[in-house]
């Protein structure tokens, strides 16, 4: 069964017109099993990005264009230090 969070794919345009993502939200973005995950690793400094906490509110936030910035720049190493013949080697289970 999969985490309620990760049932949906993540869909950028959700958060664009939001400049600010809770705890919660910025787990999701960056694939942290759950919120606890995330703050766990904000409290040992390996978060990729910072957060910030916001007078009056309770909680962690993270700036929205950090954390989209980040999963592009992830995308794209990714996809640099993939090699299409890697691909065509590897036999694709069915």
């Amino acid at each position: 069964m999969q985490a309620p969070h990760t049932a949906d794919p993540i869909g950028a345009d959700l958060y664009i017109s939001k400049p600010i993502l809770t705890a919660s939200e910025t787990a999701r973005c960056l694939g942290f099993a759950s919120v606890n995950a995330l703050l766990r690793s904000r409290k040992r400094g390996l978060l990729p990005i910072e957060m910030f906490q916001i007078p009056g509110r309770r909680g962690w936030f993270a700036a929205t264009r950090a954390v989209l910035g980040w999963v592009d720049a992830s995308t794209r190493r990714h996809l640099e230090f993939r090699s299409p013949q890697l691909e065509e080697a590897i036999p694709m289970k069915k």
